[in-house]
């Protein structure tokens, strides 16, 4: 029975998809989901001499125009739609006959000089969305990420540098690590601490046992730790000549870093920061001078690590979607079109053909089981489909005849 079989597909679907997500653990940044919607407004136009019939289709228009414009607000939010307002207006306002799907006049009346008309519309939200998205407006949602230091500190009045990782400096956060950490918390980044015994236990710190560690192993340790994230550097305490008086002195604090990304070892960013201080006492006033060049960096890195993180969500990824059963060309056909119509698909190409059987590599704003997701919402009139194995960066999916 047609029925059954297309029924029995979608429970599979929707089995795989589940099994995907308990499996993958990797955090899902993906744009944010949109399904059409149908709204029901108001349209009102001034009726000039005797032609209703202009008066009744400016005022069905005008309706619409606002129907479309709810769902661009729901989509964007306002803050989003008022800072990218004159784009929005020449992608969306300016055609926006394009993105409804069907209306119905409810009810008109005309009052005087003015005819109304109240109209039920479904607007096409997945089709706008897909339009900002191509035009850079509408942005995935993205989980900022987990970040952690290892900074080593040298203040006045201390022969050596410490840092965290060493094996007799259990416990120990330099101070410019704890002013960078409240700045970019404050800011939604994720903190990985890194006190307490437990820690140790899950990376070899033997040969890290020094206060400079190379980009291999920091990255190494953060892969350990669930790092998205590593800021390496030096921070030191030093003096400056002082132009104040005897009793006050200045201390300068200096701080250089890199920052890495875990997962591909690319250097996102460096960081070099200076700050002067004054004090009467040596420990005080260095301490100073390290907390203000942490607070410059903080200031600094936060927009440009979150920038930085917001571009590679926004990258498309590369999905390969093998596709069995493509003999049937007219529904493979139906299949693509479904498959194009999915708002975050960017582009498909073949990348292999054999017989009854077609690799695609789909540019997808999103990971692999996000979009088997997507496939498993759509409707197909004669056949269904069969989504039977999902992973990182791959689809393998068999189109079943009804």
């Amino acid at each position: 029975m047609p029925g059954l079989s297309l029924k029995w597909n979608r429970i599979v679907v929707a089995m795989a998809v589940l099994i995907a997500t308990l499996l993958l653990s990797t955090a899902v940044d993906a744009q944010q989901k949109v399904q059409n919607k149908t709204f029901v407004v108001i349209g009102t136009s001034r009726v000039s001499g005797d032609n209703i019939q202009i008066a009744r289709d400016k005022a069905i228009s005008q309706s619409l125009v606002t129907a479309v414009a709810l769902m661009t607000e729901e989509i964007l939010q306002v803050d989003s739609l008022v800072e990218n307002f004159p784009q929005v207006n020449e992608v969306i306002y300016e055609n926006t006959d394009a993105f409804v799907q069907d209306y119905k006049v409810l009810t008109e009346t005309r009052s005087g000089k003015s005819y109304r008309v109240i109209v039920k519309a479904t607007v096409a939200g997945k089709k706008i969305a897909k339009q900002l998205s191509r035009a850079g407006i509408l942005r995935v949602k993205v989980t900022l990420p987990a970040i952690l230091f290892f900074i080593s500190e040298q203040n006045l009045l201390e022969d050596f540098p410490r840092y965290w990782w060493g094996k007799q400096m259990d416990g120990f956060e330099s101070t410019t690590e704890a002013t960078m950490t409240n700045i970019l918390r404050a800011q939604g980044f994720r903190i990985v601490a890194h006190g307490g015994i437990e820690i140790r236990k899950m990376a070899d710190w033997g040969s890290s046992d020094k206060p400079e560690l190379t980009d291999e192993e920091a990255i190494n340790l953060g892969t350990r730790l669930q790092a998205d994230v590593v800021i390496v550097g030096t921070s030191i305490a030093s003096p400056t000549p002082s132009v104040m008086g005897d009793d006050l002195k200045s201390f300068k604090g200096n701080l250089t870093a890199r920052v890495l990304r875990t997962e591909t070892g690319e250097k996102i960013a460096n960081i070099s920061r200076t700050a002067v201080t004054a004090n009467v006492d040596e420990s005080a006033g260095g301490k100073e001078a390290l907390m203000m060049a942490g607070t410059l960096a903080g200031d600094k890195l936060a927009p440009q690590l979150a920038t930085a993180w917001r571009k590679l969500a926004e990258k498309p990824s590369q999905v390969e979607v093998m596709v069995e059963g493509t003999g049937n060309l007219a529904n493979f056909v139906k299949f693509r079109r479904a498959l194009t119509s999915i708002s975050g698909v960017g582009g498909i190409r073949v990348k292999e053909i054999k017989p009854n059987e077609t690799t695609l590599i789909v540019e997808y704003q999103g990971k692999a089981e996000d979009l088997a997701s997507e496939l498993m919402l759509q409707n197909f009139d004669n056949f269904g489909i069969n989504i039977y194995e999902i992973t990182q960066e791959n689809l393998k999916i068999a189109i079943v005849s009804g």
